[in-house]
């Protein structure tokens, strides 16, 4: 039924009985709060309230009977029960509050004062009602707490029933964070190792629900655009979503990978020609034999296609018009483009190499699709925070690559150990440890909240938001 759904039956079943006013839910916290001190203040202003009126009927009836005596007597009486009720009202309400028993479902724990039970502590049994003349309590009976948390009078055994039912299912399902479906948890799964990585939440598509958790999140977007993805604007945005799903730093996997199976003495060669080509536009030193270098490379590079690829290096550094239209042209392009922008290019690329000496890494390579969609995944996420782009747009745009994720790998774990090994390949960290990457997969893998554990892996991926 899930827990939206058990709150508005607990609500319907208490409606217009005893217990309707014991227990409030406070959305924003996730927490259902009982307070069983209504009913006992319901208790004895019924008790002392009919034992007053009761004593005063009395006393009138003794009075026209010419028992004066005893008339002074019931009618004293029932005058000092009244007062006493009103004044143990009084000091009910006004006196110092007894702590309220909270069902927090966020933290899956039930607290009262410094106790914190888990939920997973609890069973049926510790649920348990003590029936009396009039009225029917329900008492938490856990070794560690023990408290009433409502009531109702005996005539409402029906209603009792229904909500013992509901507090029990709301206690023992796992609550799901936020207002998204099945399919869209799932989306979130499959980019969670690139959001977690980041601290952003995993139970929503935006920004955090206060104001403060929206102002921080939207900054923390802006930031993380620009750096370290140079996006400024939407059409930033959605030119490196575009690059991340048509190619993708998978491409220069692939092409890694062609170069790390090829013979030791063009490794070696293409590893020289990449040291001197760096190292020359390093210094800024442009002139002969940069060129001729930087063909040579290029040809080492591409190995069989590779004359086709250095008759393109001319017009390229030139920027002629058309030079990157042909699809080698705009290979070539982002592999120059590359290693004049980005100083690290050319040290990441030797390690990737050093890696993919491994002919298991090397025959993996295909699978590291997940590493570039993870990345598209949150720079939507990053939009629809940034204001750039609407929540309905971005769970339209994530669904197909969800699929693309979901028809790749098999399993949970299946993808995030090719997403950590594609994370080695690009981060050139050598054989330093992944390890806050690692952590967070175990994190993720144990959890019950991890949308890894509340959603299958094989579920059908679908629009379940329209």
């Amino acid at each position: 039924m899930g827990h939206s759904g058990r709150l508005g039956a607990m609500e319907r079943a208490v409606e217009g009985t005893l217990a309707e006013e014991s227990f409030d839910f406070d959305e924003d916290t996730a927490v259902l709060r009982f307070d069983g001190g209504m009913l006992y203040q319901t208790s004895w202003f019924l008790a002392g309230g009919i034992g007053g009126v009761t004593l005063l009927l009395t006393g009138t009836a003794l009075t026209f009977a010419g028992l004066e005596d005893w008339a002074r007597y019931a009618l004293g009486a029932g005058s000092v029960l009244l007062l006493l009720t009103l004044v143990f009202m009084l000091l009910l309400r006004h006196g110092p509050e007894r702590p309220a028993v909270e069902l927090r479902l966020a933290e899956r724990e039930i607290a009262c004062g410094g106790v914190r039970v888990p939920l997973a502590d609890l069973r049926p049994e510790h649920l348990v009602w003590r029936d009396g003349r009039f009225f029917r309590r329900l008492h938490l009976r856990h070794p560690r707490l023990r408290r009433c948390l409502t009531g109702f009078f005996a005539a409402e055994a029906d209603e009792a029933r229904e909500f013992h039912r509901q507090l029990w299912g709301l206690l023992s399902e796992p609550y799901l964070p936020g207002p998204i479906g099945p399919v869209q948890r799932w989306i979130l799964g499959a980019g969670a190792l690139y959001a977690g990585i980041n601290g952003f939440r995993l139970d929503h598509l935006g920004t955090g629900p206060s104001p403060e958790e929206a102002a921080a999140d939207s900054r923390a977007a802006h930031e993380l655009l620009q750096d370290p993805w140079h996006v400024y604007d939407l059409d930033q945005l959605l030119a490196a979503v575009n690059w991340l799903v048509q190619d993708g730093h998978r491409a220069d996997f692939a092409q890694d990978a062609d170069l790390a199976a090829r013979p030791a003495a063009e490794q070696d060669e293409y590893a020289r020609l990449l040291r001197e080509v760096d190292g020359l536009i390093a210094a800024d030193r442009m002139e002969p034999p940069f060129v001729e270098r930087l063909i040579e490379l290029v040809r080492v590079r591409y190995g069989a296609a590779g004359e086709a690829y250095a008759k393109l290096v001319p017009s390229l550094l030139r920027d002629e018009p058309g030079a990157d239209a042909s699809e080698e042209g705009a290979e070539l392009a982002l592999f120059l483009g590359q290693l004049f922008n980005d100083r690290d290019h050319a040290t990441e690329e030797l390690h990737r190499l050093r890696k993919l000496a491994d002919p298991e890494l090397r025959s993996n390579t295909g699978r590291f699709l997940i590493w570039d969609y993870s990345r598209a995944l949150m720079l939507y996420r990053w939009g629809h925070m940034a204001g750039w782009l609407t929540e309905r747009y971005c769970w339209d745009r994530m669904l197909p690559l969800a699929l693309d994720i979901q028809r790749r790998y098999s399993s949970w774990r299946d993808m995030a150990t090719c997403y950590l090994q594609g994370r080695q390949l690009w981060s050139g960290a050598g054989e330093e440890p992944q390890t806050d990457h690692d952590e967070l997969v175990a994190r993720l893998t144990e959890e019950p909240l991890s949308p890894w554990n509340l959603v299958p892996w094989d579920l059908e991926l679908r629009n379940d938001w329209s």
